[in-house]
């Protein structure tokens, strides 16, 4: 019979295959269509039967027997079932398990129209193997890390324990009135050095993060000369030793912020000069500038050392390359880890470099929106509370082995007159004095030598006498796990070694009074709500240790959904709610920003729906826009908690918990008082507003007017005119002021747009003009403290604000009650008081403010 040429080629193309080729048919015949049937099989061609298929011995994936009649091929046949990489075991006792992966499909034979079906089986084995040489090589890898988080958590402990003690005794000599300056400056080296080896452990730490990508940055604000100036300092020994000229070649005289993780930065910075160093040439010089780029600082670190090849660019950044030529110590790790940061905080870094020249290495940050020193929140200490005009007692128990530990507590707590502390140096002598004793509090040290610190609270909570006693763990654990896990038991806070004074006694404090408490006045406030709601101050929330309980065991997250995100009030906002948060145990999964957009706000809400979270904080920025989100939100079940402005057609209580704003009207009748003073009570004024549908704006203007139309007649108001962005300020200050020549002062209602206007008012000439606004952002702090055009400012308390709307999120998950419209007080900011005053608006010591301010002068 001749074979025709269509299937001569079908018969090589089928040799070809690495996989045999069956037909099985109904009637049990078993047909193989190529040579491959005894390689994958073990089975010859003219042997391959039904009865042979059989008898070998099959097992699934997890080892498990599978009978014959499961086979792909059989299911195949019987029922028309098709199967597709479907992996079968079959066991050779002499040479171990073959791995196939088969393939199966119904076949219509043509003669008879017989039911059969088309097999495809491949040797998969050692496919197999190496897929379990790599979950074994990931088992181990896994086991070796947590052997490293373990060894790390323990050398922590071990390290920070005795630092506990030199850092805790320096404070305290520190607020030591009786020593001189030459002992202050000893004390001030102690605790130097303490800080950076305990920031040494912490970094440690942070490479037990690395290989499973969960280092975090936390970016802020950061003054690039001073951190760039401290990195010099750091590493000038090392450059005097080789006779390294280093040259800081950034302009002295002005002020460049990056957005930074300012350790992060430290650390890259730290790096690269180190690195400058170490491959240069003695007597060479290390240069170091900066310039803008766009939205970007590129910073630049050359040298002129040995220099890398053009092959070697990408190379050095490669983890454990070594740069040739050189002999140098080294791991190869530094260069990797500096990408990482940079890339981490939004920036690129890059090299070029020549042979035997030196090497320029430069990576970019992005810059803030607007320039400001690094502010860094700091909790004041609290006072303590006091009942009928007396103060409260309370009788602590520290259980504690470590006598300089003990030592340390009793001197911090010496001072404070309404404590009376009992110490105990075992786990069995604490549960005796806290059953003896009256006592209020206790701070339990988790090492003890007889009992285990979770086996002493759980001793003392399933004691009658002693379950209601409020506990703070104290450790030197620092990880984060190691603090979730004791807060999960139950515990009602948590300090870490080395103890920071003033966090450990505000720590104690809002554990006894069970409260979180805002740190601001008690002004009357004038504003009412969006709806005309009376105005309830953010001074009257609370939360009660039972209710922080309840919150922290239900692991629930929050979203901040900002209309803009890049300015300081926004900042300050965020920091409080995330702070507030933190303490309540809610996470915060999202902060998005919707740059003044209402398309891109709605958008934002989509997607923080998907992640799902209890709680949403926001401020809408067009409340008809925007309603359909947020009412989708509230028919969702997420807590709405919103900040100056509410959507249209959601009802308090119902589809949302509360809205807090400042006390808008107040600042803006502030505003007006200021403007007063500072013209003599006369004169002709403009009013640049926000042209928005937007509450809080509506109010600072309406209480503006009014105050100078009803109590100062002699003002009057010639010229109005609105924005819609803020950074259209000087563009309406510039027309304003060409069409009325005789303007002598002019209310701005956001302070964006007022350092247009004074751009504006200094193009023209107008140095006597007086301008007054709202909020407090640096700029506008700076030209108050020069007494410069801008004369004061009705200001919010962000800081605060978002501590309020953080505080009505839990009142909405606890089901308790909560008042329609919140608002912090107004603050009247003016040269006078505008230190004092930016401690309360941000929550900030505002020693670097005035550090800022100085500098400019």
């Amino acid at each position: 019979m001749e074979i025709n040429p269509k299937e001569n080629l079908y018969k090589e193309v089928l040799q070809t295959m690495s996989e045999c080729v069956i037909i099985h048919e109904k009637s049990g015949i078993m047909i193989a269509l190529n040579e491959n049937v005894e390689k994958v099989l073990g089975i010859k061609s003219d042997l391959l039967t039904e009865s042979n298929v059989s008898q070998l011995e099959y097992v699934k994936e997890d080892g498990s027997p599978l009978p014959y009649s499961e086979l792909p091929g059989i299911i195949t046949l019987e029922k028309g079932i098709p199967f597709y990489n479907y992996v079968v075991g079959v066991i050779d006792p002499e040479t171990g398990t073959k791995w196939l992966s088969i393939n199966s499909k119904p076949l219509n034979m043509r003669k008879d129209g017989e039911q059969a079906a088309l097999i495809t089986i491949s040797d998969i084995t050692e496919r197999k193997k190496m897929e379990q040489t790599i979950i074994h090589a990931k088992e181990e890898a896994e086991k070796a890390n947590l052997a490293k988080s373990d060894f790390l958590s323990k050398m922590s402990h071990e390290l920070r324990t005795p630092l506990n003690g030199i850092l805790g005794f320096a404070q305290l000599l520190e607020i030591d009135d009786s020593l001189n300056d030459e002992q202050r400056d000893f004390v001030q080296e102690i605790l130097g050095g303490g800080r950076h080896l305990l920031s040494l452990i912490n970094d440690i730490l942070d490479l037990s993060r690395i290989d499973t990508g969960q280092l975090k940055v936390s970016i802020q604000e950061v003054d690039l000369q001073t951190i760039i100036t401290e990195c010099i300092n750091i590493v000038q020994p090392l450059a005097k030793k080789k006779r390294i000229h280093i040259h800081n070649q950034l302009d002295q005289s002005q002020t460049m912020s990056v957005l930074a993780d300012p350790i992060r930065l430290k650390q890259i910075l730290l790096n690269l000069l180190d690195n400058a160093i170490k491959y240069n040439q003695e007597d060479g010089k290390v240069m170091i500038f900066s310039y803008l780029k766009r939205n970007d600082a590129v910073i630049h670190i050359a040298d002129t050392g040995i220099g890398l090849s053009v092959e070697e660019y990408q190379k050095v950044f490669v983890p454990f390359y070594r740069i040739k030529g050189t002999q140098e110590e080294g791991t190869g790790i530094g260069l990797s880890l500096v990408k990482q940061l940079v890339q981490l905080m939004g920036g690129r870094i890059s090299v070029t470099s020549q042979k035997g020249i030196g090497s320029d290495f430069y990576f970019s940050l992005p810059l803030p929106y607007d320039l400001k020193a690094a502010m860094h929140w700091e909790e004041e200490m609290i006072g303590l509370p006091t009942k009928n005009g007396k103060s409260e007692h309370y009788c602590l128990l520290y259980i504690e082995d470590n006598q300089s530990n003990l030592n340390l507590v009793k001197n911090i707590l010496k001072s404070q007159s309404s404590y009376t502390l009992l110490t105990a140096q075992s786990g069995k002598e604490g549960l005796e004095l806290a059953r003896t004793k009256k006592v209020d509090l206790i701070l339990l040290d988790l090492n003890l030598p007889d009992i285990h610190g979770f086996e002493v609270f759980k001793l003392l909570k399933t004691n009658e006498n002693t379950r209601d006693i409020a506990v703070i763990a104290v450790s030197a654990n620092a990880l984060p796990q190691d603090i979730q896990q004791t807060l999960g038991k139950g515990f009602d806070n948590y300090v870490t070694k080395p103890v920071n004074v003033k966090e450990f006694l505000t720590t104690i404090y809002e554990t006894l009074t069970s409260t979180i408490n805002q740190n601001i006045p008690e002004h009357k406030i004038l504003s009412t709500g969006p709806n005309g709601e009376e105005a309830i101050s953010a001074k009257t929330l609370q939360l009660s240790l039972k209710d922080l309980k309840k919150l922290r065991e239900k692991n629930y997250t929050a979203a901040i959904a900002m209309h803009y995100t890049r300015n300081n009030w926004a900042r300050a906002q965020i920091e409080g709610l995330k702070t507030t948060f933190n303490k309540m145990g809610i996470r915060v999964i999202t902060v998005t920003d919707a740059e003044l957009n209402w398309e891109k706000q709605v958008a934002d809400i989509q997607k923080i729906l998907a992640k799902k979270p209890d709680i949403i904080v926001s401020l809408p920025i067009d409340p008809l826009s925007t309603a359909g989100a947020f009412q989708t939100a509230a028919q969702s079940g997420v807590k709405l908690v919103f900040m100056d402005n509410i959507p249209y057609g959601l009802k308090a209580g119902k589809d949302y918990v509360s809205v807090v704003s400042a006390d808008n009207y107040g600042n803006g009748v502030y505003a007006a008082d200021i403007m007063a003073e500072k013209l003599g009570f006369k004169g002709k004024i403009g009013v640049i507003y926000y042209d928005a549908n937007f509450f809080v704006t509506k109010q600072r203007l309406t209480a503006f007017e009014k105050t100078i139309r009803e109590s100062y007649p002699d003002i009057q108001i010639i010229a109005r005119s609105g924005f819609t962005s803020p950074n259209d300020g000087k563009e309406i200050t510039d027309a304003m002021l060409s069409q009325h020549l005789d303007l002598k002062g002019i209310f701005v209602v956001w302070d964006l747009a007022a350092e247009g206007a004074m751009a504006s008012a200094r193009a023209a000439g107008k140095h006597d003009l007086v301008i007054t606004t709202m909020d407090l952002g640096t700029n506008a702090a700076v030209e108050i403290a020069k007494d410069g055009l801008i004369k004061g400012s009705g200001s919010q308390m962000p800081y605060h604000q978002g501590v309020a709307e953080a505080i009505l999120a839990g009142y909405a998950l606890l089901g308790k009650p909560a008042p329609a419209y919140v608002a912090v007080p107004a603050l009247k900011v003016t040269k006078e008081n505008l230190l004092e005053a930016w401690k309360l608006v941000y929550n900030q010591d505002p020693s670097e403010l005035n550090r800022y301010i100085n500098h400019l002068k």
